[in-house]
């Protein structure tokens, strides 16, 4: 598999406190990619080496398969990036205002156009062409900060955060966007945030980040296999069927009408079997996959992380 963005034993220390903490990530080409951590976990801090903003003390990054050693500029021309909130004249318009990053990065007039028609803030919309920035919601600012990053066609956008302070309708806009750029440019998009169910809902692979350090990585759908179900079991009779699951060996948890049974999607054939030869009456038989939330917690066996639903 080709790799976007590699780190190495990447680590940065403040005093006494490891920020980073040997770091190893694979972001594979063209994918969403979802680095996930609670506040504080490190996950701006390994943003800023990656764009090379500061210096790890130990490791390195490759982008595309290439560490950052003279040719920098090669190196940055490749990501573009929202870090924390985007900044602009206020008093400017949309245009106006990638106008400027145009210059700066040497791109053709006309990429102004296009990245702004990609994130749905065409210069030809008059309710949008002459307005000064100022007076954008926090979602159109979020827009034109990801088409401000576009600006020099980059193969990464590195978005950290990109939900924060949305309101619903822009929480789905930025959702549909990401999945845009991904889907039908082929943009690789890392996406940096402490929203599991957003995360669930845009990435292809996922990074669980926690004091600096990777616990998991993988595809999310490998993440919320089938390993992690479970059975939510109703019968006529409760009390045979406790006995019969302990029999089984299978853990379970017992519900008010009914039992959680921990296991395998596979397995539900054989406790359903196993009951009706023993003249027990199944209600209702269905498997739950462990959301992203309860994976998550289980990893970290942490409960101070935001879960919005």
């Amino acid at each position: 598999m080709d790799y976007a963005i590699e780190t190495d034993h990447l680590t940065k220390k403040y005093k006494d406190v490891k920020a980073v903490d040997d770091l190893g990530i694979r972001v594979p080409v063209g994918k969403v990619y979802g680095f996930l951590g609670r506040n504080g976990s490190g996950k701006t801090t390994t943003i800023r080496m990656i764009m090379d903003l500061i210096k790890p003390d130990t490791g390195h990054v490759k982008i595309f398969g290439h560490e950052m050693t003279r040719n920098r500029s090669q190196y940055l021309a490749d990501i573009g990036a929202i870090i924390e909130t985007p900044g602009f004249y206020e008093n400017l318009s949309a245009y106006e205002n990638l106008e400027i990053t145009s210059k700066m990065f040497k791109t053709e007039e006309y990429r102004i156009n296009e990245s702004l028609e990609t994130v749905g803030l065409s210069d030809t919309d008059t309710a949008i062409g002459n307005k000064p920035v100022g007076k954008f919601s926090l979602g159109m600012k979020q827009r034109l900060g990801i088409a401000n990053a576009l600006i020099h066609s980059p193969r990464i956008l590195i978005l950290d955060e990109p939900t924060n302070g949305l309101d619903p309708a822009g929480i789905i806009d930025m959702r549909k966007l990401i999945r845009h750029l991904s889907e039908s440019m082929g943009i690789t998009i890392f996406v940096s945030s402490h929203l599991l169910s957003e995360v669930q809902q845009i990435a292809d692979y996922i990074g669980i980040i926690d004091q600096g350090r990777l616990l998991e990585e993988g595809e999310i759908e490998l993440i919320n296999s089938d390993e992690q179900s479970s059975l939510i079991l109703e019968t006529d009779q409760f009390k045979k069927t406790a006995q019969i699951l302990e029999a089984t060996n299978f853990d379970f948890q017992k519900l008010p009408e009914g039992f959680k049974v921990f296991c395998k999607r596979e397995d539900n054939v054989i406790i359903n079997k196993t009951l009706v030869e023993n003249k027990i009456n199944v209600y209702n038989l269905e498997s739950v996959s462990k959301t992203l939330e309860e994976r998550f917690l289980g990893i970290t066996d942490t409960t101070d992380f935001e879960v919005i639903l």
